[in-house]
């Protein structure tokens, strides 16, 4: 019961934070040294500096509690009530990628500002192709290994619980079961979530 919701809390995040990590990244390599550099970097540094909890009780207090924009958290599978879940799970994800996608923004920037100092982005911009061409064929190939590479052991650990995000948000995802299996003392529980959660990782 626990491992899908903690999936559609992983899987979202991920997918948030992908998108406007790796674009803010490519903006600030693309821009280098202006002020749209020093504009993303400085929120990414804000952003990477702030704690999950931190963020999830701030969204929860300012958006659901103090100015009603949603409704408090109640979990719902997507196939029973999707308007429920989507607004059950908004915050939980925004609470992750803000986190996730200052780094991945730092990343993305710091691979695009290596790779564009390489050999063969010099001959490429010496064969006439296009700056556009030379960034998104040439730079950002090339530069994504490492992010792609970071990014698998990023969702595995979240696949196998997002443990903080789950409390302030009342998700009954693993991170959650297994904390109670811990203060329960329930040994096959915690064996499993930890199985579980090396399986992930393995795969990843």
């Amino acid at each position: 019961d626990a491992i899908p919701v903690t999936m559609y809390l992983a899987i979202g995040a991920f997918t948030l934070w992908m998108l406007v990590g790796i674009s803010s990244g490519i903006v600030a390599a693309r821009h280098h040294g202006k002020w749209q550099d020093r504009t993303i970097m400085g929120v990414s540094l804000i952003g990477y500096s702030l704690p999950v909890f931190f963020v999830g009780l701030l969204l929860l207090v300012f958006v659901i509690v103090r100015w009603n924009l949603l409704p408090y958290p109640d979990y719902e599978s997507p196939f029973d009530d999707p308007v429920a879940f989507f607004q059950t799970m908004l915050l939980p994800w925004v609470t992750l990628a803000i986190l996730y996608a200052a780094y991945y923004a730092r990343l993305t920037r710091s691979q695009m500002l290596e790779t564009m100092g390489e050999d063969y982005i010099r001959t490429a911009r010496a064969k006439g192709l296009s700056e556009r061409v030379v960034f998104r064929k040439h730079a950002l190939r090339a530069g994504l290994t490492p992010i792609v590479t970071s990014a698998g052991l990023d969702l595995a650990g979240l696949l196998g619980g997002a443990v903080i995000t789950e409390y302030i948000f009342s998700l009954p995802g693993l991170g959650r079961l297994a904390i109670g299996a811990v203060t329960e003392y329930d040994l096959p529980t915690i064996t499993a979530t930890v199985l579980i959660a090396a399986v992930f990782v393995i795969v990843s």
